[in-house]
């Protein structure tokens, strides 16, 4: 969907997201793209998914390619995976005036956010901490969820390793059992089935990352970067 960012609009930013039946967790990726179209005037910012929900990212696409808006794709993924390198690359090579960043994270910045989220949630600072992943098959993606862990290691006081939610090993609650006491990072980016699972369990768990600022801005710089404006 399109935000209200400019009347007449010549160039276009495309946030991607997996896509949910939860509500707070739509609400998360049409707060994030208002935060983004707030610090693009000039821009017309729109939300597509690559699954479950609309519009569809192809079909989002294919009305910009019909409008010749030249377009940066800008994935809230957190992880190279099949989405990122199927689904985004794509939809974006049928519109000839069309760019995607590569995965939002890992990211340091991801990290920060976290931590803040293990804080609130009242983990033990100098405590274990389970990275919880969505996860994925390809080789990639287990290489970006070490990356995102190594990275929050790098702001917190204890050890942290990675724990999946699918698609790869360990568990997070085979993770959990290894490291007994651990607090849970939701390495999502809002709430819907996989975060349900998180909060089913035994343990400190945070919430995931949310509409934040940071990521906002993130998005933005990463929209500056390949639209060069």
């Amino acid at each position: 969907m399109d935000s209200t960012s400019a009347d007449r609009p010549d160039h276009a930013l495309v946030l991607v997201a997996h896509g949910t039946d939860n509500p707070a967790g739509r609400r998360v990726i049409t707060d994030l793209r208002d935060l983004v179209a707030a610090q693009l005037p000039q821009v017309r910012v729109l939300d597509a998914y690559v699954d479950v929900q609309q519009p569809a990212l192809d079909d989002t696409m294919k009305m910009l390619a019909s409008e010749g808006i030249p377009t940066v794709v800008v994935p809230l993924l957190l992880s190279a995976g099949y989405h990122m390198q199927v689904d985004v690359a794509d939809a974006v090579a049928g519109h000839p005036a069309a760019v995607a960043a590569t995965s939002l994270g890992p990211h340091p910045l991801l990290a920060e956010v976290l931590a803040d989220r293990l804080v609130a949630a009242g983990a033990d600072r100098n405590g274990p901490v389970v990275c919880a992943v969505a996860g994925s098959a390809r080789a990639e993606g287990a290489l970006d969820a070490e990356q995102a862990a190594s990275y929050l290691q790098e702001v917190w006081g204890g050890p942290v390793s990675v724990g999946y939610l699918s698609a790869a090993t360990p568990s997070v609650a085979e993770a959990l059992a290894g490291q007994p006491g651990a607090a849970v990072a939701s390495y999502l980016i809002g709430p819907g089935f996989f975060h349900d699972r998180l909060r089913a369990l035994d343990a400190v768990v945070t919430d995931p990352l949310g509409a934040d600022a940071r990521i906002a801005a993130l998005v933005v710089d990463r929209y500056r970067t390949l639209a060069g404006r």
